[in-house]
């Protein structure tokens, strides 16, 4: 099984540098450009911090640039959240995190987790976002 893992996009609204010069759309185009060359891939798993302000419009892009590259080369994109993400958009723009899950557990704050198979494997993703939180939690609920 090929997983390309991939963690901190950190894509925003604008798509363009912010104040401090930080451009996360260039930065994860130019990753996807020079891992051009990797074929055969199975999963592209992106976790935590697809978003840096937790806007529609970053993860519309996200969406846009790994569904592109990851369909190039017959995998499924799976995402999760981190602290920089927002739960309402993130859940608006890319559901559970898996395109065709086999099962989605959703508790009382938002938090999802979602299963899927990939190649004869169980892919989970869980969901640690405590919003406002640089840390993450695990409740009962996702673990069952």
């Amino acid at each position: 099984m090929r997983i390309l893992h991939l963690s901190d996009t950190h894509l925003d609204r604008s798509g363009g540098p912010d104040e401090d010069g930080a451009d996360g759309t260039a930065a994860l185009r130019l990753l996807l450009d020079e891992l051009g060359q990797l074929r055969d891939l199975d999963a592209l798993v992106v976790t935590g911090d697809v978003a840096d302000d937790g806007s529609p419009e970053a993860y519309l892009r996200a969406r846009e640039l790994l569904s592109a590259y990851a369909g190039d080369r017959g995998a499924d994109v799976f995402y999760t959240t981190g602290n920089h993400d927002d739960r309402a958009a993130f859940a608006d723009v890319l559901g559970s995190g898996h395109a065709r899950p086999e099962a989605v557990y959703e508790g009382t704050a938002g938090e999802r987790a979602a299963a899927s198979t990939v190649g004869g494997r169980r892919l989970i993703t869980l969901d640690t976002l405590v919003p406002g939180r640089a840390y993450g939690r695990l409740d009962d609920g996702q673990l069952r």
